[in-house]
């Protein structure tokens, strides 16, 4: 908890403000998962704060959503552009990926 609370406080997420009444302040809560290593040992236990967005309205707590998310058919082909040109292939994670957008 103490590394993702960190990491939201680095990226600057957040400011306290006090309410206003207009203003729909969402609950949040804490979501905990247990990573598991191939042998089925627990490799690491995570925990994401969230923010219950159910309780808004379109309108008054938001505009437009938008999810910035890969289509599937151009992975499948920037994987056949590398095979047919022998490009190596590479994967990485980005912790807090989410956040970086923000900060930047």
């Amino acid at each position: 908890m103490g590394e993702e609370f960190n990491a939201l406080q680095r990226a600057g997420t957040w400011v306290l403000v006090p309410p206003k009444p207009t203003l729909n302040v969402l609950p949040n809560k804490w979501v905990f998962r247990i990573k598991h290593n191939f042998d089925g040992s627990v490799q690491r236990y995570k925990a994401r704060l969230v923010a219950n967005g159910f309780h808004q309205q379109e309108g008054l707590d938001y505009g437009e959503t938008f999810s910035p998310v890969v289509n599937h058919s151009t992975i499948r082909l920037i994987l056949a552009l590398s095979v047919q040109f022998q490009w190596p292939v590479r994967q990485l994670d980005v912790q807090n990926a989410f956040l970086h957008w923000l900060s930047r």
